[in-house]
């Protein structure tokens, strides 16, 4: 994975160009870190994004 690739395939996704997808593949990355990405820079992406955080586990003590 190069910075450049995972710019440019921000820079196709934010626009349209390519769906989340097909950009992630491009770049090298997953989508969910290659979405995670557009969100961190601010960017703006072309659908939103799926929340990747965990859900919380409750853990009780016997």
């Amino acid at each position: 994975m190069s910075q450049h690739a995972v710019r440019t395939a921000m820079a196709l996704y934010q626009n349209g160009t390519l769906d989340l997808d097909t950009a992630a593949r491009q770049a090298g990355v997953s989508p969910e870190r290659l979405c995670r990405a557009v969100e961190r820079f601010g960017g703006v992406s072309a659908t939103p994004c799926a929340d990747t955080d965990p859900e919380p586990v409750a853990v009780r003590a016997d």
